[in-house]
């Protein structure tokens, strides 16, 4: 979706949802090479994995899954899979990756030491 020919937000399919039959099986990188590079583009992807055919092809990667490691011992593995489990952190290309520890759960309704949250993400053009 482009808005106003300066932003663009694309999303691709979680890999949960090929195991599913459920994806359309359309890479990142063939998603985003096809958007216009003068465009700030955001990235919607549920697991906080960065695919290095598509660095440099967005600006910012909005992802979650991790639930910010939920409760412990789950957030020690969590973090083997996945080592931004939340927050924000700038990419070697240039891009950013923002994980959402999110509201919900996954498995037992308990959360500890990972409060739930809700992101509100504010992006201001660099010449203002």
């Amino acid at each position: 979706m482009a808005i106003a020919g300066s932003l663009t937000i694309a999303g691709v399919d979680d890999p949960t949802g090929k195991r599913l039959g459920l994806s359309r099986g359309i890479s990142g990188q063939s998603l985003l090479s096809k958007i216009p590079q003068e465009r700030f583009t955001i990235l919607l992807k549920h697991q906080p994995v960065v695919d290095g055919n598509s660095a440099g092809l967005f600006d910012l990667q909005l992802s979650g899954h991790t639930h910010g490691g939920q409760i412990f011992p789950f957030n020690i593995l969590v973090w083997l899979f996945y080592p931004v489990d939340s927050g924000l952190t700038r990419l070697e290309n240039g891009s950013y990756l923002y994980v959402s520890k999110g509201s919900g759960t996954w498995g037992p309704p308990i959360r500890f030491l990972s409060p739930p949250e809700v992101t509100i993400i504010e992006l201001v053009h660099k010449d203002a």
